[in-house]
């Protein structure tokens, strides 16, 4: 009778695949979660940095529409105050500068002549304006007749 003093571990090419793919996952792991707080923004948020200090105006309300009116004599007004096409582009330009989507609506009375109409639009685009429409009024509905 023959007696085997050592055993012999047979090792598949399954098993060191396997133990391959696990040890890739751990070091994946390791690496992104050491990223993800490494730079994790409330982390950073809680650095302590003195600013420098400036005078900032503090922009109006970004979530009001800029209103331009023109009424029935070709009056511009820019937020129920007069402007003329001139100020009107430096005063858009201002009121847009901390938002460029802050929307324009052009008001104007149905007599007025077109040509003014236009300008306003233009003027206003040039500014800078992106979001740009014309107020009108909803016509009442009358019933269906028979």
């Amino acid at each position: 009778m023959k007696i085997k003093a050592r055993r012999e571990f047979r090792v598949s090419l399954e098993s060191l695949a396997f133990t391959d793919i696990i040890l890739n996952i751990f070091i994946f792991f390791f690496t992104a979660f050491s990223l993800v707080y490494t730079f994790n923004p409330v982390r950073e948020s809680k650095m302590l940095i003195k600013l420098p200090q400036a005078d900032i105006k503090t922009p109006p309300d970004q979530k009001e529409p800029v209103i331009v009116n023109i009424n029935n004599r070709n009056e511009l007004f820019l937020m129920n105050k007069p402007t003329n096409l001139k100020e009107l582009k430096k005063e858009l330009e201002t009121l847009i500068a901390f938002n460029k989507e802050r929307p324009v609506i052009v008001r104007a009375d149905k007599h007025v002549i077109f040509d003014k109409v236009v300008q306003v639009l233009d003027v206003a685009k040039n500014s800078g304006v992106e979001k740009l429409g014309i107020a009108v009024e909803e016509k009442p509905h009358s019933p269906p007749t028979p």
